[in-house]
């Protein structure tokens, strides 16, 4: 009883739209849009949008390929962030959510306004915040193999939308030998001066050495997963000391084979808290991963990893890190 009264009113901070609709909402938006899917029955289609084992970093992101096209539209976006938001509150009590899409991977390449797309977001996450008591918002995802130009028009467009709901700004995608943190300098800069949050996706597969040129070139408020840094001491200091969260997200880091097992996953964050450094626990891919924030307290107090009375802090930390 203890558990399930603390369990509410719940933050979520790492999410991305593409993993965050249902099968049958994905079948369903797919229809109502005239895409053509590759399986023709339902059950197969699961399939191919719901991960349920471990697997491998690249394969992970391969499962975006599918929903990113079948969200790739006005309609569809304002769609698809209204059911993520509505969908978290009424499953896992979240009510301080914040959701990541890199809108150019959601106009059909080109041939979708941009600033469309990003305002069917705002549209679908404002109407969710009427319709529930929830708060949202939006950060905009740069992409790793993206040039300059593109991440820093991303940039851009997020600072148009800053009144009107978007609250960040990141990075992601599959690890690329041509990429550098210096390509997105510019762009990060450029958002920080218009009044944006940064986060950045590091530390995930990459070393603890990314995480350092991160802190150093970046300067980020909030760094996503980062749990590579686990195995530097002096890191762990300097994040602690820059008050830098992360967004830690077990089961996701689990199932890509970032982390091990379960074991490995409790010596990083007996880590992390021991190093006083700030962190956050977030469900990235809630429907393809099939978790939610309170599903992994849930673990994390199940398999001994976590006590009540952290969780208790990690909740009110969470609220406190949020960029809405």
């Amino acid at each position: 009883m203890a558990v399930e009264i603390i369990l509410s009113d719940l933050t979520d901070l790492h999410l991305h739209l593409g993993s965050a609709s249902t099968p049958h909402f994905l079948w369903e938006l797919a229809h109502e849009q005239g895409i053509k899917l590759e399986h023709k029955d339902y059950w197969k289609f699961i399939e191919s949008v719901r991960l349920r084992r471990k697997t491998t970093y690249e394969k992970y992101l391969s499962f975006f390929d599918l929903t990113e096209l079948i969200q790739s539209s006005t309609y569809a976006v304002e769609r698809a962030v209204h059911y993520a938001i509505s969908h978290a509150y009424r499953t896992a009590d979240i009510r301080t959510i914040e959701i990541r899409f890199n809108p150019m991977f959601r106009n059909r390449g080109g041939l979708a306004d941009l600033d469309k797309i990003i305002l069917g977001a705002v549209i679908g996450m404002k109407k969710a915040t009427l319709d529930y008591p929830v708060r949202a918002g939006i950060i905009l995802m740069m992409d790793r193999r993206f040039n300059k130009k593109q991440n820093l028009i991303i940039a851009q467009k997020a600072i148009k939308f800053r009144t009107d709901g978007v609250v960040g700004l990141d990075i992601a995608g599959p690890l690329n030998p041509n990429f550098k943190m210096d390509d997105i300098a510019e762009a990060v800069e450029c958002a920080r001066g218009g009044g944006l949050k940064i986060t950045i996706h590091t530390g995930e597969v990459t070393s603890s050495a990314e995480v350092w040129e991160v802190l150093e070139k970046l300067r980020p408020d909030r760094i996503g997963h980062g749990i590579k840094s686990a195995g530097d001491k002096n890191l762990l200091r300097e994040l602690a000391k820059r008050k830098v969260v992360l967004e830690v997200c077990p089961t996701s880091n689990i199932y890509t084979g970032a982390v091990k097992n379960w074991n490995e996953m409790a010596d990083i964050i007996d880590k992390l808290w021991h190093n006083r450094v700030l962190f956050t626990i977030n469900s990235d891919g809630p429907e393809l991963l099939d978790v939610s924030v309170k599903s992994e307290f849930e673990k994390l107090i199940e398999k001994r990893i976590l006590t009540i009375n952290q969780v208790k802090l990690l909740i009110k930390q969470a609220k406190q890190s949020t960029f809405v």
